[in-house]
């Protein structure tokens, strides 16, 4: 069995080489035709289309195919329940974070438009923070019923946060906060339950830094090869079980009947999640190629625009007219104080029709558009950005919500099936770790939520996490332990 691993593992690190070495001949072949930018994404994706089929193809020609389908399930399973469930969880960040953050708690609905709110934000900066140099603010809605407003001040990387309620009676003309400002240094946002259930689905909450996206590629790219392989296993396991045969034959017993069903239905968001994911990451995943045409290839996605008379602003402008300016609804403003330019974010809606991405406007206090750079008409960007809007829930109404919830639990379920599938087959210490990597890190995300509830302690929310997931790993251990017991 591990000669067979070894060798797979070396035809992989061939095969990548091979990939990588013809990744670089497509892009000088296509570069001249298409373009440096376009030419460096076609390659890339045609690059990871190799690599999936690659996996596949090396699960196919290994004669104990089964038996590699397991094992590489198993090493891949922490890390896979890790990521979709919390990229479960996140899909309802903005609720979570409204019925477990305590500074929340007060925030009440308040019908106002997005020009109110802004002056209302503006009237806040010049009171509490009239030295800032940038002010960016996301606009209360029927999900976040608050306000968010944040500042930087002059030289700092740092952004404080405040959250703030809307007025609630018409006597009232100013902000409310909620709870204390907050700091937040760059690639750090877990100040809330949602944000680090997002922070661990994107980007493992930074804690493996830079190798973070390496990884949640390669463990995208693994679970398609997974399905499919699956997809044939299941397929012989069909072929070879006859007309005849009961179909409790057909998917098994116990923990792998769990884990069979479980992935037959959730098949189409596991196809639909980690493919989607991999065309978010596919323009980013492999820098080597990017660094040898980096200078080129900045200089055709965000070509400088042509100089344009300067225009000084004289006060602030009508902020009705300029929320109008773009000719779609504005979700997140962004001021540079220090110019008095304005740049404009869309607000998401479903279904979402081409580019496939929220649009932006930069804009100055004379409500005169900068020229920017315009890059999604590319074909290949277009396909990025389709799969941007297809894996998050940006663009998603309630029910489109509840269904990719649903997919998401379905895949956890599985995987949780295939931990009890093959665990119960391995020692009882080795299938404990496994319970505890997998269905303790369910088991603790609720935990965390309940706790939520009421603190009983002061720590940060990924330490608390961790320590939730430290307890329900001793609990599933011990509980493994005593089962085993019992069979004896």
């Amino acid at each position: 069995m591990f000669g067979k691993i070894l060798w797979l593992s070396l035809g992989g690190a061939l095969g990548y080489w091979l990939s990588s070495e013809l990744a670089t001949l497509l892009l000088s072949w296509l570069t001249p035709l298409l373009g440096v930018v376009d030419a460096l994404l076609w390659t890339q994706l045609t690059q990871l289309v190799l690599l999936i089929l690659l996996a596949f193809g090396l699960l196919q020609l290994a004669r104990r195919q089964k038996a590699l389908h397991t094992l590489a399930g198993a090493v891949l399973l922490p890390l896979a329940v890790v990521v979709s469930w919390s990229g479960t969880l996140s899909l309802y960040r903005a609720e979570l974070d409204l019925a477990l953050t305590p500074a929340l708690a007060q925030a009440r609905t308040v019908e106002m438009q997005p020009a109110q709110q802004l002056q209302l934000a503006l009237q806040w900066q010049q009171q509490q923070a009239p030295t800032a140099a940038q002010l960016y603010v996301e606009f209360a809605s029927a999900r976040k019923l608050y306000l968010t407003l944040h500042l930087q001040q002059p030289g700092s990387w740092t952004l404080t946060r405040h959250w703030l309620q809307l007025p609630t009676v018409p006597a009232e003309t100013a902000l409310t906060a909620l709870g204390e400002p907050l700091e937040l240094k760059p690639g750090n946002s877990r100040h809330s339950i949602g944000e680090l259930f997002f922070s661990l689905h994107y980007q493992l909450a930074g804690l493996f830094k830079r190798a973070a996206q390496p990884l949640l590629i390669g463990l995208s790219i693994a679970m398609l090869a997974l399905a499919a392989s699956g997809i044939y296993l299941f397929w012989q396991r069909w072929r070879h079980a006859g007309a005849g045969q009961p179909s409790g034959h057909l998917f098994g017993r116990g923990p792998l009947r769990w884990h069979l069903t479980g992935a037959l239905l959730s098949l189409p968001w596991l196809c639909w999640f980690f493919g989607s994911a991999l065309l978010t990451q596919y323009g980013n995943w492999q820098p080597e190629l990017f660094k040898q045409h980096s200078a080129a290839y900045y200089q055709a996605l965000f070509p400088q625009p042509l100089p344009a008379a300067s225009v000084h602003a004289t006060g602030a402008p009508d902020l009705a007219k300029l929320l109008d300016a773009p000719g779609w609804p504005v979700a997140k403003v962004q001021l540079d104080l220090t110019t008095g330019t304005w740049l404009l974010t869309e607000q998401p809606a479903w279904p979402q029709t081409a580019p496939y991405q929220l649009r932006q406007q930069t804009l100055n206090a004379h409500l005169q558009v900068l020229p920017q750079a315009d890059y999604w008409h590319s074909a290949p960007w277009t396909l990025r950005n389709l799969g941007y809007a297809a894996h998050q829930s940006l663009y998603a109404g309630p029910e489109l919500r509840a269904l990719l919830a649903f997919g998401g639990v379905l895949a956890v379920l599985m995987l949780c099936g295939a931990a009890e599938s093959y665990g119960c087959k391995q020692r009882w210490w080795l299938f404990g770790v496994l319970r505890a990597l997998t269905s303790g890190f369910v088991l603790a995300t609720l935990l965390l939520m309940l706790l939520s509830v009421k603190p009983l302690f002061n720590a940060a929310l990924l330490t608390q996490l961790g320590l939730c997931w430290g307890l329900c790993a001793v609990l599933l251990f011990g509980w493994t332990c005593w089962q085993y017991r019992l069979q004896r």
